[in-house]
């Protein structure tokens, strides 16, 4: 009877042991998960942050073009009327010009 106590004893005492160490490894386990996952995640975020950090200066850069391309349409477009000015003027400068040499 005693002998058969302790060998149950034993055996539970066993069987806990292999519970424990397989409670460690699952743990182990899951925590190399949830490692994995929240490096997926961190990296993902990252990329994602990056792709709307660029989309954003490509954006802004489209824009800034734009306003360039504005500026120097307007600044071609003084252009033109002062040269249509300059040419309506050219006869009167020339007269002036010949009666002051006369």
């Amino acid at each position: 009877m005693v002998e058969e106590t302790i060998k149950t004893i034993k055996e539970t005492e066993s069987e806990a042991e292999r519970i424990l160490k397989e409670a460690d490894e699952k743990c182990a386990a899951i925590l190399e998960d949830a490692r994995n996952e929240a490096d997926s995640l961190r990296k993902q975020s990252e990329a994602d942050a990056k792709n709307n950090v660029q989309a954003a200066l490509d954006m802004e850069k489209q824009t800034g073009e734009k306003s360039i391309q504005d500026a120097l349409a307007g600044v071609e477009s003084e252009i033109l009327v002062l040269k249509e000015k300059a040419r309506a003027k050219e006869s009167e400068v020339i007269s002036a010009v010949i009666a002051e040499l006369v």
